[in-house]
């Protein structure tokens, strides 16, 4: 309503001066409207009346506050939403003023009061509510504030644009505006030239990631014959989404490299499971002749004790002498040392073939393991070539048919689709290349029937 008033008023003024030979301009702003009246000609000559005189000063003031009005209407409609950037000031103070942003929850640390809501409010809203903050918590007695807008949230251009984006927002800030912050739709910004780069670019895409999948299937069928021990490779091992790509390409090479790197994998285990294998035979070979040594050892101790126990009886009966004893008892101990040795070389026989066999083991399970795990990662790189890929081929096709409109029509059309949020919730509207935005709209561009 205050808008339409504002054009009436202004059409009808326009056309009172037009009467008097009096020219406005339009873009005339009101700090210069004064100025534009006191260097009028009429005026300075004073060719007009008083009475007339203070008719047109009358005119040029109600001009410059009817655009005061227009502009006071913008910034009182504007709502304050998270994001926004503030200027806050006590005017009464030589401190600085500072810069605060409103947060999720529509709040701003303000000096001495804290977090006020000031989401959802104008301007002159929030600065009455400040001034109502600081009167209650008897802070000040009659708060001379100034409250103004630093920065608006950006808005976000998406879509068929050169440079997708936030960018920053300033009032009558248009969808045609946005795109061009965006660098323009990407039809439009792109010459004949550019589309053929880009179709030569996707077209290279799409032949690389073919490239790289034959050689991750070919690397997965490597893999599962390792795993089976296989000295050959059976391209049948390869990952079921590759196998086409298989057929489209020549394999001789890579083949005969993969067979070279298994054949390799299979000789270098081989050794290493031969060599703990022949360390557990050995060491299986140890301890069955230190088990014979045992058995041969037990025996002579077992000789020796008899015989110690036959030349104590003989020295009860005084048939031999102390140092007879002396010697088989010396002999005895030797023996039976001998023994203790044979049992600790046992026990570390065994801990040895123990180790031997859990480094086996170890050395199959870790093999195995890792295999399963390089499995599973070309599997995974093969997905994603295929994605990279699809992705390369639709944009292609996309260029092409672009191309092929172009050719049938003189301008492609587009859609803006503006996302406003709005209490938390997306409100969604057909926008036009003049649509007014308002900080925080998403805009997508899209080309129209695709």
């Amino acid at each position: 309503m205050r808008r339409l008033t504002f054009i009436y008023l202004t059409l009808k003024v326009a056309a009172f001066l037009d009467r008097d030979r009096i020219h406005v301009g339009c873009t005339t702003t009101s700090a210069s409207m004064g100025d534009m009246m006191s260097a009028h000609p009429w005026v300075k000559s004073g060719a007009v009346s008083g009475e007339r005189n203070a008719s047109r000063r009358a005119i040029w003031v109600a001009i410059a506050m009817l655009v005061a009005v227009a502009t006071d209407t913008r910034s009182e409609v504007y709502q304050l939403q998270p994001g926004d950037v503030v200027n806050f000031d006590f005017l009464d103070d030589a401190l600085l003023p500072v810069l605060l942003t409103v947060d999720a929850d529509g709040a701003a640390q303000f000096p001495l009061v804290g977090g006020v809501e000031i989401g959802g409010l104008s301007v002159n809203q929030a600065l009455e509510k400040l001034r109502t903050e600081y009167k209650n918590r008897q802070i000040l007695v009659d708060p001379k504030i100034a409250l103004n807008i630093a920065t608006y949230k950006p808005v976000f251009v998406l879509g068929e644009v050169k440079n997708p984006g936030s960018f920053p927002f300033y009032p009558g800030l248009t969808v045609e505006q946005a795109v061009g912050l965006a660098g323009g739709t990407l039809t439009a910004a792109s010459s004949a030239a550019d589309k053929i780069m880009a179709r030569a670019r996707l077209r290279g895409v799409m032949d690389g990631a073919e490239v790289e999948i034959v050689h991750e299937a070919i690397y997965a069928a490597r893999l599962a014959a390792q795993l089976r021990g296989a000295e050959t490779i059976d391209l049948q091992d390869a990952p079921e989404s590759a196998r086409p790509y298989l057929q489209r390409t020549s394999l001789k090479s890579v083949l005969e490299i993969e067979e070279k790197i298994l054949k390799t994998d299979l000789i270098t285990t081989q050794a290493q499971v031969q060599i703990l294998t022949q360390g557990i035979a050995e060491t299986e070979a140890g301890l069955r002749i230190l088990a014979q040594l045992e058995t041969e050892q037990k025996g002579v101790v077992e000789m020796n004790e008899r015989d110690l126990e036959r030349v104590t009886a003989l020295r009860k009966r005084e048939l031999n002498t102390e140092t007879e004893i002396a010697r088989v008892k010396n002999t005895t101990s030797n023996e039976k040392t001998q023994l203790l040795e044979i049992y600790a070389e046992t026990s570390r026989s065994r801990r040895e073939l123990g180790n031997l066999k859990l480094e086996l083991a170890k050395l199959q399970a870790d093999r195995e393991k890792d295999i399963l795990l390089k499995l599973q990662e070309r599997e995974a790189a093969i997905k994603k070539l295929e994605s990279t890929r699809q992705s390369a081929e639709e944009q292609f096709y996309l260029i092409a048919s672009v191309a092929a409109d172009e050719r049938d029509r003189d301008q492609i059309s587009f859609t803006y689709e503006v996302r406003r949020p709005k209490s938390g919730v997306n409100t969604v509207i057909d926008g036009a290349p003049f649509t007014e935005l308002l900080p925080g709209d998403v805009v997508a561009v899209s080309i129209a029937g695709m």
